[in-house]
């Protein structure tokens, strides 16, 4: 009767949890223990008590048994949110099997009383009386009952205790120098121009070819690297060329920024000084012709100022070259100072 009463409490908790759609974890974890230990049959007849607090899970009563009582400890430890189980459970001692008494022998029947006879002669009575008489027989005493042997049960091992596994090892790592006057070879992932950008300004790129020390890849390609512009002018109206200096800033390599110091990578324009020259010279020739043909010497000469001053706006409306490196674009870099770095050659191994 009282395991009917626990499955009808047990699906009444089910269907509960079921139709509320969420509950606390706790009550959660409750519910899957009791579930797996109703459906067991070492423990199913046992009677538990499962309580559950921030993941320690409790377990009281009495088991039939030491195997029942490992199987319940067994089904709440591999529960998934449990992180410990307190186990308070007592196993029911088995009760020594004791055998019943022999019965006890009948006593003798009392011997029928008998009418007194009829009196004899003197001398029968006599010779009666001078016969000896049998000695009245004795029944065997009863054996003793046999003491009670007690009926030893086997003790299931003890569960193992719960071992948390331990972390495996961080990984080795190494410190390698960078030598100076290693060669960088970096690809732009931002582009410059000299018309927009100014000094101080930092931009993205990557190694395009690993950085091997001592036949072995040190920082693999692909790390990112910081460029920064130092030097960026632009050309002028009438003469002066564009120009940009970029230089190396850091490196970011397994978590760590490294400052790097090298050499610059100049790029220029192409100088517009003849070419002003050139467009004033010919205006200048042109007008003088042109004055020449209307109004003589003077004319000449008036049509060779004009023809300057048209020369000159026309070279002031001229823009300049500008100098731009755009992205993708492949630069090379010398350490002028070297670079001491702190690396995981498994993760080296893993990125490629």
């Amino acid at each position: 009767m009282r395991t009917s009463t626990r499955l009808v409490t047990i699906a009444a908790l089910l269907a509960l949890l079921a139709g509320c759609g969420g509950s606390h974890p706790d009550a959660a974890i409750t519910t899957e223990i009791q579930s797996k230990l109703f459906s067991s049959a070492q423990v199913k007849s046992a009677t538990l008590d499962v309580s559950t607090n921030t993941g320690v899970v409790t377990l009281s009563g009495e088991v039939p048994s030491d195997a029942a009582r490992y199987e319940t400890y067994k089904l709440a430890t591999e529960t998934p949110g449990v992180t410990k189980v307190n186990d308070q459970m007592t196993v029911a001692l088995a009760r020594p099997v004791i055998a019943p008494a022999p019965a006890a022998a009948p006593e003798p029947a009392p011997a029928p009383v008998r009418s007194p006879a009829r009196p004899r002669t003197p001398q029968r009575a006599i010779a009666a009386a001078a016969q000896p008489q049998p000695a009245p027989r004795e029944l065997p005493a009863p054996p003793p009952a046999p003491a009670p042997v007690p009926v030893a049960v086997a003790e299931a091992p003890a569960p193992p205790p719960f071992v948390v596994p331990t972390p495996p090892p961080p990984p080795e790592t190494r410190t390698v120098q960078i030598p100076a006057g290693t060669v960088l070879r970096t690809q732009m992932l931002d582009t410059v121009d000299s018309a927009v950008n100014k000094v101080g300004e930092t931009f993205r790129a990557s190694l395009a070819a690993p950085i091997v020390v001592r036949n072995e890849v040190i920082v693999p390609a692909g790390a990112d690297l910081y460029l920064r512009l130092v030097d960026a002018s632009s050309a002028g109206r009438i003469a002066g060329r564009s120009g940009l200096t970029l230089q190396l800033a850091s490196l970011e390599f397994q978590g760590q920024s490294y400052d790097l110091y090298g050499s610059d990578y100049k790029q220029t324009g192409a100088s517009e000084g003849k070419r002003t020259a050139a467009t004033v010279g010919g205006a200048a020739a042109v007008g003088a012709i042109i004055g020449g043909i209307i109004g003589g010497g003077k004319g000449a000469a008036i049509g060779a100022g004009t023809g300057a001053g048209a020369g000159t706006v026309a070279s002031a409306a001229t823009k300049a070259q500008q100098v731009q490196i755009p992205a993708e674009t492949k630069l090379d870099f010398t350490l002028d100072q070297p670079v001491t770095v702190t690396y995981s050659p498994e993760k080296n191994r893993s990125a490629r």
